[in-house]
């Protein structure tokens, strides 16, 4: 089976740079185009093979992946749908629907996903959804490999804007908070090293711990948070200034700009 890519930006290549870490599709099985000379020969020199162009990559592929930005989506179909009709294709651009793909391929197998840039170092955290056109079977090939790359979710098409904000767009978010704790470190005397080293590691050790004991994040604040102890004081400050409405609010901001591109 090939697998084509069209766009080898940022998520384009953590995708295919993850899938061929994780063993999940040789090399000699992918082909990606791009715009950008630099992009398709970085990208040949992991194995992949490159095109030129996008009728090709189609004609070519048996799934498609979609790795593009939202304002190219059009040109891009108008482009490839005389040679895609029965194939699968693979969205994970943010924003459009699957039925804006079903109206120019009204044939195609569509499958949107929403990964997140972790699928880098096989921590991806992604939603999908299928087409009318898209069977089951085509559903659990592309939500294996995903899987094989972290977590994937299949959620209903409505909730895709709010995957894209929430785990789409998370990492972000995470990578603000560990620099802010690796700030305050720094400022209580740790070495800059040190004390992103000591942050990052705190963050990602706190989510395994979420994963793997099966206890709900309030169940471990609270086995964290020894009565008169130092960790109850640093709670205070956080429910003080409510960090749960922030974090809503930057979920729901990026949730509603995935939205608004979709329209």
């Amino acid at each position: 089976m090939i697998y084509g890519f069209i766009g080898g930006g940022r998520m384009g290549s953590s995708l295919i740079r993850a899938l061929l870490d994780n063993k999940l599709v040789d090399g000699q099985d992918i082909t990606v185009s791009d715009l950008i000379d630099e992009r398709v020969a970085e990208l040949g020199g992991l194995g992949v093979a490159t095109i030129e162009d996008n009728v090709s990559l189609a004609a070519k592929s048996d799934v498609i992946f979609l790795c593009i930005k939202p304002q190219s989506i059009e040109g891009v179909l108008e482009e490839i749908k005389g040679g895609c009709s029965d194939k699968i294709i693979v969205s994970i651009v943010a924003g459009v629907t699957i039925g804006f793909i079903e109206n120019f391929i009204s044939t195609a197998r569509v499958i949107r996903v929403m990964p997140n840039t972790p699928a880098l170092v096989g921590e991806l955290a992604a939603g999908y959804c299928l087409g009318k056109n898209a069977s089951e079977e085509d559903g659990e090939l592309v939500g294996e490999l995903l899987k094989g790359l972290g977590v994937a979710v299949r959620v209903d098409e409505n909730l895709m804007d709010a995957v894209t904000g929430l785990s789409g767009s998370g990492p972000a978010y995470v990578y603000y908070v560990i620099d802010a704790l690796s700030k305050a470190g720094v400022n209580l005397g740790l070495s800059e090293e040190d004390s992103l080293k000591l942050s990052a590691k705190t963050v990602k050790g706190a989510a395994e711990m979420v994963l793997s004991t099966g206890k709900t994040p309030t169940e471990l604040i609270d086995i964290v948070c020894s009565p008169g102890g130092t960790t109850i004081e640093g709670m205070k400050v956080l429910e003080k200034s409510d960090l749960t409405k922030i974090l809503y609010h930057a979920v729901k901001a990026a949730t509603e700009k995935s939205q608004s591109l979709s329209k």
